[in-house]
């Protein structure tokens, strides 16, 4: 009867021990899971002040939000090089369109004296860096705080025009390098997207495959379906579980899978002229450099900007 009595003892004992970690490791789960809540109410703040500068910045300018000079000419040419060079696995400062390129130097319109001046190679994140400029963002508030990056550690802000590096931005921006109807403005429909956490397009993808388990993505899709199409701020690269979302009126709203802009766009890609149904704007085409560095909804509709451009989303980096 003793042993029975201790063998019962040492099974509660063994049982209370399991539920002791099992509560641990649930309150552990709980408390981290809270942590990254709360990390994302912070990043939804760090936009939406983002998003009250540019419309303070738009009032002096025309209606216009942040857009960094460049060689207008060059819009349905050469294009202007925004991008990461896509032969490079790793971002880097050094080559044409990184964040960082030239950072030293101002970019520049086209002058008509000068028909050849004007910059070319210009980051998009260079429009962010024009409010660390004038003093109406920190460097801080482009760090969002669920991402593996850095504050930017510029202290004479005012001899750059760019972060140091890829690390130093947690947002990407509406690509501004084309015509006036498709930059961030204040007359732009309220649905587009004008920011958003950075993308998975900057470090190249070896392979894209729209589809999960042989079947097509679709809008409808489930969020685990589209991780590896969403930001890597709120998880890792290609395993992201959504991205904050501003709007062009200023609203900030987090989203499971990156189809949020207008009629489902998908906020990292370009919109394809080949509609294939919905998929011209839920896959898009990553952007590159070939043909050219593509501005939102070009020849979407055929040469030029298309009559939808303004509704495209192409958030990048």
């Amino acid at each position: 009867m003793r042993e029975r009595l201790k063998a019962v003892g040492l099974a509660d004992l063994v049982a209370g021990t399991t539920i002791a970690a099992l509560l641990v490791s649930l309150a552990a789960t709980t408390t981290g899971r809270s942590r990254e809540l709360s990390k994302r109410m912070v990043c939804s703040m760090n936009l939406k002040s983002i998003g009250a500068s540019a419309k303070i910045y738009a009032v002096a300018h025309n209606g216009k939000w942040m857009t960094p000079a460049f060689k207008r000419a060059e819009i349905d040419v050469n294009g202007i090089d925004y991008l990461n060079d896509t032969e490079y696995v790793h971002a880097s400062q050094y080559y044409p369109g990184g964040v960082g390129y030239d950072r030293r130097y101002e970019s520049t319109s086209e002058v008509a004296a000068y028909p050849y001046a004007g910059s070319v190679s210009v980051p998009t994140t260079r429009a962010f860096w024009m409010l660390v400029r004038s003093g109406d963002a920190h460097v801080k508030q482009y760090i969002c705080p669920s991402s593996t990056d850095k504050v930017d550690g510029t202290e004479e802000i005012d001899l750059y025009y760019d972060f140091e590096g890829y690390e130093n931005i947690s947002y990407g921006y509406q690509v501004p390098f084309g015509p006036r109807l498709v930059q961030p403005h204040e007359g732009a429909d309220p649905g587009r997207v004008n920011a958003a956490d950075k993308g998975p397009f900057y470090a190249r993808l070896d392979h894209v495959s729209w589809e999960v388990e042989g079947r097509p993505l679709e809008v409808e899709s489930t969020p685990g379906a589209w991780r590896r199409f969403n930001s890597p701020n709120h998880g890792t690269m290609r395993d992201g579980e959504g991205q904050n979302c501003l709007y062009a009126d200023g609203a900030v709203r987090f989203h499971r899978k990156p189809v949020v802009g207008v009629d489902h766009d998908n906020i990292y890609t370009l919109m394809l002229d080949d509609w294939d149904g919905e998929r011209g704007r839920i896959y898009g085409e990553i952007p590159q450099l070939y043909p050219v560095p593509p501005y939102p909804g070009q020849d979407a509709f055929g040469v030029g900007p298309g009559n939808y451009s303004s509704t495209d989303s192409l958030i990048y980096p």
